[in-house]
């Protein structure tokens, strides 16, 4: 224990010396009267025993000044050695850096290794009414190893004339005033040097440059610069408003239906004889599951369903209820329904099970079909998804829709979706650099989904018929007792005829209540386990529902800086920098 406590401070020591650092870092800078500057850093890195295949220099070229993104353009024009012999690069642009890795990856180095990148660099003049301005950081404050010597000089070409220059210099990391460096100014030239710099250490160099000097951008090149620099922020912005717009048109022209506002007549008959869930879907232009089961009550006062309610033990005296669904008539020919009523017996009793009941035990005649409502679960909900298709097929087809609604909902659904994907992605491979283009992509896209519910539409017809209905929903709601009883002694079968219409309306138990007094029993249809009058029917018949439609649907789960370096400067604040390492 001792020998290892002795050995492990050697150990520790010996893993901190095969750290590599930088050894000098030498940034040579050319201004040229145009605006463009010629770079070149020499980077000397030693590696000593450690083993890499070369380092990875990264240098941003969109900054955040005052507010605004502004953006630098950098040409590489060679990485090499020493020597000048040509080093193997790869460049990329990512979340606003360039990115040089140099290095061979199917080669390692170690010692003390020398890399030399030069590049053009245009756009990193400030403009000033009295002077302009170079502010460069030379290393960046990201490098993490140590550097034990870094300098920079800056030469202003173009002038015929000595020129009056003034410098400063930074140092430290980002946002530190200190001024642990030293400069000297030879004419058109300015030294500095900061000697060493600890990790995320940097200098930054400020060199005021005379007016006239240097050309200065026109008005217009000056606005471009800024609005390609912005670009993103702008269509971040912008994109928002177009695409509400775009789509406020598109919903005006498309989406909303032909008649806008008209008076609602009271009607006494359901629109166009359309089936009960052809009217509940005609309306909101959904086919919903209670569209779909009312088309149980209304084939059973068709005759060709019985509804019988049963009672099993469940636990100790608790009894659940389930209804059989017993088929009284022959529909595969039957030309008096529809495609939609025909698939929908289909499905019921092709999927339901009788649970070994024959129709006899619950009073219905021998040979006819049965099934128990309880064993759609978990069946059913495929088949409701293919009802639902058939009956938008079959108001397109009656020209009430121009399409089906469901398809233009789940398209603008799905374009808003994949706005806000994409916004996403654009966010995580650009580093969030670019993050108000993401952003107004994402409520781009969050807008269309909002409008995505209202973008379906009726034709002319539907129009008509959907008012029409409405008509018909404020006479089973609001029809007086007088009127209902006249109506009952001139046609005995309204109340079970209407009954659909009214549970698609949701207004089935005012519908009911109306009649309580005229009609004392139920329909022959609906068999309870009790004896029962026509509200204790109601209740009864709104809880099968209810079951019904749940079995039918049930699905179990598993199925930068700113401003000025001569005024408020700091290191980091100027361009260039950024940052580096090994790999």
């Amino acid at each position: 224990m001792k020998k290892l406590l002795l050995i492990f401070p050697l150990l520790v020591f010996s893993t901190m010396s095969l750290a590599y650092y930088v050894d000098s870092f030498y940034t040579d800078i050319k201004v040229y009267s145009d605006g463009y500057m010629k770079v070149t850093e020499t980077i000397k890195v030693d590696f000593e025993d450690e083993l890499h295949h070369g380092i990875y220099r990264y240098i941003p070229y969109k900054y955040r000044i005052d507010g605004k993104w502004r953006k630098i353009r950098i040409k590489i024009i060679s990485v090499s050695d020493e020597l000048g012999h040509k080093r193997m690069r790869k460049i990329t642009r990512r979340g606003g850096y360039l990115y040089i890795r140099i290095g061979n990856p199917r080669k390692l180095v170690s010692g003390l290794q020398t890399y030399v990148i030069t590049y053009k660099v245009y756009g990193t003049i400030n403009f000033f009414d009295d002077y302009d301005e170079l502010w460069w950081n030379v290393n960046g404050t990201e490098w993490t190893v140590p550097m034990h010597s870094v300098g920079a000089q800056v030469t202003i070409l173009g002038a015929n004339t000595p020129i009056n220059l003034d410098a400063r210099c930074y140092t430290g990391v980002y946002g530190s005033t200190r001024q642990d460096c030293q400069y000297s100014i030879e004419g058109n030239r300015v030294v500095f040097d900061a000697g060493y710099l600890g990790p995320k250490e940097n200098l930054s160099i400020v060199v005021k440059i005379p007016k006239g000097i240097i050309k200065e951008p026109s008005a217009f090149a000056k606005f471009m610069n800024n609005f390609v620099a912005n670009i993103f922020t702008i269509l971040g912005f912008l994109m928002p408003i177009i695409g509400f717009i775009y789509i406020f048109n598109k919903w005006k022209k498309e989406g909303r239906d032909p008649i806008k506002k008209t008076v609602i007549m009271v009607t006494y008959e359901p629109p166009d004889d359309l089936l009960p869930a052809e009217v509940g879907t005609v309306i909101d232009e959904r086919a919903n599951i209670s569209d779909i089961t009312a088309t149980i009550v209304d084939l059973a006062v068709k005759g060709y369903l019985k509804i019988v309610e049963t009672e099993s033990e469940k636990f100790l005296f608790f009894k659940k209820k389930d209804y059989a669904l017993i088929l009284l008539k022959d529909f595969e020919t039957d030309e008096n329904l529809t495609s939609f009523e025909r698939k929908f017996l289909r499905y019921l009793f092709d999927v339901g099970e009788d649970k070994g009941i024959s129709p006899e035990d619950l009073g219905a005649p021998e040979g006819k079909k049965l099934i128990f409502t309880s064993t759609l679960k978990n069946k059913f909900h495929t088949k409701l998804i293919k009802l639902k298709e058939e009956l938008y097929k079959q108001l397109i087809k009656k020209k009430y829709f121009p399409e089906n609604p469901e398809t233009v909902r789940k398209n603008y659904l799905l374009a808003g979706v994949l706005f806000m994907i994409v916004a996403a992605v654009v966010l995580f491979i650009t580093y969030g650099s670019i993050y108000p283009f993401s952003i107004g992509l994402a409520v781009t896209g969050l807008i269309w989904i909002i409008f995505s519910p209202i973008m379906p539409r009726k034709t002319r017809k539907g129009a008509m018929a959907a008012i029409k209905a409405l008509g018909f929903r404020e006479f089973i709601e609001r029809a007086e007792k007088d009127r209902i009883e006249k109506l009952a002694k001139d046609d005995p079968t309204i109340f079970e005829r209407v009954l659909p219409y009214a549970m698609v309306f949701g207004v089935a138990d005012a519908w009911v209540e109306k009649f309580e007094g005229i009609f004392k029993e139920p329909p022959k249809w609906f068999v309870g386990t009790r004896p029962m009058g026509l509200v204790y029917f109601s209740t009864n018949l709104g809880h099968a529902l209810h079951t019904i439609s749940y079995s039918m649907a049930y699905r179990a789960r598993g199925a930068a800086g700113g401003g000025s370096g001569f005024s408020g400067g700091f290191s980091g604040g100027g361009f260039g920098g950024g940052g580096g390492g090994a790999w």
